[in-house]
């Protein structure tokens, strides 16, 4: 038989990133769970390798274990009071180490290999979490604006099922919110508790208002002549109610004003609002009637003001 260690078994270099692992893992254990009809000791062999390459500190000694010569259970680990010989040729009694370690002795940074390997040749199974599972959802603008439910089917990956959730999505969900069900993700092994459900959701776009968190704005088209001389505009806002905007006498292109709690719900400070922030747009005519083209000109003519004097300075 074969000495294989951990990283053999999840098929991955001894360099190979977090990651790496993590996605090896994953591939093996939908194809060994024996929920899907896989092979459990298979399966086992799978879980027992990511939990120790998985934690950096238990990584961090099983790869002190391999350089005296250790691998995995059954490939050439000796029976009680055993001695086994390994690839490297150093003889070692590991029954001996392992008691050890086991009476505190800190054989391995004081690491209880016991719990991977069993003191008289046996193994433990290790109760282990199952992964978390991801989803995304899309939700209308007003719908995240104001809150509702929706019903989420998913796919446990080792055993191919499908199953169904109803979410409660809050007023003021924000695209890319996460909203977190425990215990309805992968199914955990040796009796380990299931992970979690993560739903990400996706707020679609609106054709007038864009969201900032809670805070909401839009941008309000006016004429040239509203800038210049103002004017009194109602505006819409996202809680289907209007507003009334004053614009002064020359406002400026790009004026942004703010009607308070006018935005969404502040999903991190309950009872609280975001503000509503209305951008000015200035629209210049791009087709003029000759009688306004003969106006225009006649107050450009007379018009004596200065509009570029920085520039001239450095003309």
């Amino acid at each position: 038989m074969p000495n294989n260690n951990f990283y053999d078994v999840l098929g991955v270099k001894r360099d190979a990133a977090q990651d790496e692992i993590k996605r090896a893992f994953r591939k093996l254990a939908a194809k060994y769970h024996p929920d899907a009809g896989g092979d459990e000791a298979k399966f086992k062999e799978v879980s027992e390798a990511y939990n120790t390459l998985s934690d950096p500190e238990k990584r961090k000694q099983y790869d002190q274990m391999l350089l005296f010569g250790g691998g995995m259970p059954g490939s050439g680990f000796g029976g009680q009071g055993g001695r086994g010989r390994y690839s490297t040729n150093v003889d070692v009694d590991w029954s001996q180490i392992f008691n050890n370690v086991r009476g505190g002795d800190g054989g391995f940074g004081g690491f209880d290999f016991s719990s991977i390997f069993g003191g008289g040749g046996g193994q433990t199974q290790r109760t282990m979490r199952g992964e978390d599972l991801n989803v995304s959802i899309e939700i209308p603008f007003e719908d995240a604006f104001s809150g509702t439910t929706r019903k989420v089917t998913y796919r446990i990956p080792s055993t191919g099922e499908t199953q169904s959730i109803t979410v409660k999505i809050p007023a003021g969900a924000v695209d890319g919110g996460k909203l977190r069900h425990h215990g309805y993700g992968e199914y955990g092994a040796n009796g380990g508790e299931r992970g979690d459900l993560v739903i990400t959701t996706r707020v679609l776009d609106s054709p007038l208002f864009k969201r900032d968190g809670a805070d909401v704005r839009m941008d309000l088209p006016i004429s040239i002549y509203e800038a210049a001389l103002g004017a009194s505009i109602e505006v819409p806002t996202p809680k289907g109610k209007k507003v009334r905007l004053k614009i002064p006498a020359g406002t400026q292109d790009g004026k942004t004003f703010r009607f308070r709690d006018e935005g969404a719900p502040d999903v991190r400070r309950k009872g609280l609002n975001g503000a509503l922030y209305v951008k000015i747009c200035v629209v210049v005519p791009t087709r003029l009637s000759a009688d306004e083209r003969n106006k225009l000109s006649a107050l450009r003519d007379a018009d004596t003001r200065t509009y570029r004097e920085e520039v001239s300075k450095h003309a």
